[in-house]
């Protein structure tokens, strides 16, 4: 009776924390909205096959490592070298579910203001160049040697808070109706018109109270997340949608 118990209590306690590291609190209920990964960031992951030198693929800088090490750390010069980023495991299978391959990696948002970047490698404690990075520059004064990037800005502007309340911006083609909906409009697309400023520049300035607020624009009936804005969710319908906080 005890041991039943138990296992009564152990499954509850499993499925709470499965529910807290998982969903996301609305104001309607607990779990309307999952996080995840932004949808740009997952083909960037689905695309990575082998290890080879540091990319970069729209937003993103991708950096991979060979399987062997227990652990890969990056650390950059923009934040001091004093953060360190861990890699992940990516393992490839074939047909039947065999693992054929496997590699680390690493993606990193661009930063901005930047046109080059340096960093090192911790490899199971060792700090190091990159292997895959051929681009080194050595400092005779610290005598230390780190690998180098150089970085291509897109200038895409982003969706931000200002003065003026929340400026969301849209890009793309030009002559289209973009509409914006969110939780502050109960998810009524036909209230917000972003207005096309410049060719394929849309963009709308609305004041929002302060909190957590999910929104998504739409075209037509189809609606798609903000590519400026990497925070994201997914709401019980399957829908993608942006996230922004006013402070």
């Amino acid at each position: 009776m005890k041991k039943t118990v138990f296992k009564i209590v152990l499954l509850c306690v499993l499925a709470m924390a499965n529910t807290k590291l998982f969903a996301q609190s609305s104001s309607k209920k607990d779990t309307e909205y999952v996080f995840t990964y932004p949808y740009e960031y997952r083909l960037v992951t689905n695309d990575i096959r082998f290890v080879k030198a540091p990319y970069q693929q729209d937003e993103y800088i991708v950096f991979t490592a060979e399987d062997g090490p227990r652990h890969i750390g990056i650390a950059f010069d923009f934040e001091g070298y004093k953060k360190i980023h861990s890699y992940k495991k990516k393992s490839y299978t074939d047909i039947d579910g065999n693992v054929t391959n496997t590699c680390y990696f690493f993606v990193l948002d661009t930063p901005k203001d930047v046109d080059t970047i340096s960093y090192r490698l911790i490899i199971d404690g060792i700090w190091t160049t990159d292997p895959t990075n051929e681009n080194t520059i050595y400092n005779p004064y610290t005598g230390i040697e780190v690998s180098t990037l150089a970085i291509q800005q897109n200038h895409i502007h982003e969706t931000q808070e200002t003065p003026e309340g929340i400026h969301f911006i849209y890009q793309g083609e030009s002559g289209q109706k973009i509409r914006l909906g969110g939780t502050f409009t109960n998810w009524d697309s036909w209230i917000y018109q972003l207005t096309e400023t410049r060719p394929g520049y849309y963009e709308l300035y609305l004041p929002l109270p302060k909190g957590t607020h999910y929104y998504a624009y739409f075209n037509g009936t189809t609606s798609f997340a903000d590519k400026t804005n990497p925070n994201r969710a997914w709401s019980n319908e399957g829908r993608e949608t942006s996230i922004i906080t006013v402070n």
